[in-house]
C-alpha cells in the first residue's frame, strides 16, 4: 500500500533525528502529556495508555484509505509530528518505559498500522552508539487489514524482550521478502506473523504461501535461521527453539 509505504520511511526519519532534551514531564502524567503533546503539535486526537513499561499512542486517521497524495501528505505530517511528541515526552521524562507503541488506524477499524520501538535502541542511536542502518533494522513495523486490525488496536500489554525480539524478527523477515525482486514470486503471498513464545520457543505463524512445496519450507527456514542468529546478537537473547506453523496450528518447521 502506497500510503504505509511513506509512513514507514517517514516513521524512520523522525525517531532517527529528532531526539529531544529539556522539560521533564513527570511519569504519572506521562500519558496525558502525551496526548495534549500530540493535539497541540498536529492538532490530532489520540489516547495514551501505559501498560508496564510500554506506552502506547494510538490515533484514529481516515487518511489511511485513501491514495491521492495530498491525503497521503496530511497523514505523514500528524505521524511525523505524533513521533517527535512520543520521543520528546518519552527522552524528557522521569519514566522507566522501555517500549513506544504507536498504532494509527481508520475509523473504521479495518486498516491499522503499528511501529514499536526499543527506547534503548533509540537512546543508542542518539548517543551514536549503534549506526543508522543498524538503528533502521531494529524497528519493528505491522500491518494488519479487516478482522486482525481491530485485535491490534485493542491489544495493550506489557510487552516483554523475548516478545519484542520475536515480532522484530517476523516484522523484519516480511521486510526483507518484499525487498527481493528475486524472491518476488513467492513474496506476494507469503507473510510471518509473531504468535508466541513459550518456554522460550518462539512460534510463528505463516500465511498465504504452498507449505506443502518444500522449496519454500527450504527457503523460508534458511532466511529464518539468519534473521534469528542476527538478532539473538543484537539484544543477547536466546530461543531454545523457532516453530513455524500454519494458522490451523500445523507444523511447517521446527528447528
Amino acid at each position: 500500500m502506497k500510503t504505509l509505504k511513506y509512513i514507514i520511511l517517514l516513521f524512520i526519519i523522525v525517531f532517527s533525528f529528532n531526539a529531544c532534551v529539556g522539560v521533564t514531564y513527570p511519569k504519572n502524567e506521562l500519558a496525558q502529556s502525551l496526548e495534549k503533546l500530540v493535539k497541540k503539535d498536529c492538532d490530532q486526537d489520540s489516547k495514551a495508555y501505559i501498560v508496564g513499561k510500554t506506552l502506547y499512542l494510538d490515533m484514529e486517521l481516515d487518511e489511511l484509505m485513501y491514495e491521492d497524495d495530498e491525503t497521503i501528505s496530511r497523514a505523514i505530517q500528524k505521524m511525523q509530528s505524533a513521533g517527535l511528541a512520543i520521543k520528546r515526552v518519552v527522552l524528557s521524562s522521569d519514566s522507566d518505559i522501555k517500549y513506544m507503541v504507536v498504532t494509527a488506524y481508520n475509523s473504521y477499524k479495518r486498516t491499522a498500522f503499528r511501529i514499536v520501538q526499543n527506547i534503548d535502541d533509540v537512546k543508542d542511536y542518539f548517543h551514536m552508539r549503534i549506526s543508522r542502518s543498524d538503528f533502521e533494522t531494529r524497528t519493528l513495523l505491522e500491518t494488519e487489514e479487516l478482522s486482525t486490525a481491530l485485535d491490534i488496536i485493542k491489544d495493550k500489554h506489557d510487552i516483554t524482550n523475548f516478545e519484542y525480539v520475536g515480532r522484530l524478527i517476523a516484522s523484519q523477515l516480511n521486510i526483507f521478502l518484499a525487498s527481493d525482486p528475486g524472491l518476488r514470486d513467492l513474496i506476494s503471498r507469503l507473510s510471518l506473523r509473531y504468535a508466541d513464545v513459550e518456554s522460550e520457543t518462539l512460534i510463528l505463524t505463516i500465511f498465504n504461501v504452498n507449505v506443502t512445496d518444500s522449496k519454500n519450507v527450504s527457503l523460508i527456514k534458511n532466511i529464518l535461521q539468519e534473521q534469528v542468529r542476527n538478532y539473538s546478537e543484537k539484544y543477547n537473547i536466546s530461543f531454545k527453539r523457532i516453530k513455524v506453523v500454519t494458522s490451523n496450528g500445523e507444523m511447517v518447521l521446527s528447528m
